[in-house]
């Protein structure tokens, strides 16, 4: 019964809703972006509290802030200039966040999923993105700054 306790305690913490707060600077070499460029040096940084998420990526000279709710109801940000409605919660330690934009004249489905690695140093999204011209998947590995910066 003790063994059976121990793994079910041990499962439980596996599905533990993880928090993603921190810097986080863009590992190149560790990620794949699929058909689209690479780009420069990207850092974004999360605070996590209670039920919301909110970041705020730097990179290429621009600046984007964005906030989440992690409940399953849409929230509404503007980056670069475009409406984006996401649903974003978690699917045991993963969150899901599923966002749609229209861009140019150009309508965008896109799924990330955010995971993070058991020593919590390791911040990985996968994303897959569908538009009129197909779907392309992307993988971005984010290290964690441990610098306190």
């Amino acid at each position: 019964m003790g063994i059976l306790l121990g793994f079910l305690a041990a499962a439980g913490l596996l599905l533990a809703e993880p928090n993603l707060s921190g810097s986080w600077r863009l590992n190149h070499d560790r990620s794949d972006f699929g058909p689209m460029p690479r780009p420069g040096v990207l850092v974004t940084r999360i605070r996590q509290q209670g039920g919301e998420l909110a970041a705020e990526s730097t990179g290429s000279g621009r600046v984007n802030q964005y906030r989440w709710t992690l409940d399953g109801k849409e929230s509404v940000n503007v980056i670069d200039g475009n409406e984006v409605r996401a649903v974003a919660g978690w699917r045991g330690p993963i969150l899901q966040v599923r966002s749609k934009v229209t861009a140019r004249g150009r309508s965008l489905a896109m799924t990330d999923q955010y995971s993070l690695s058991s020593d919590g140093r390791e911040l990985t999204v996968f994303r897959t993105i569908a538009g009129p011209q197909g779907e392309i998947e992307q993988r971005f590995v984010y290290d964690k700054d441990l610098s306190g910066k």
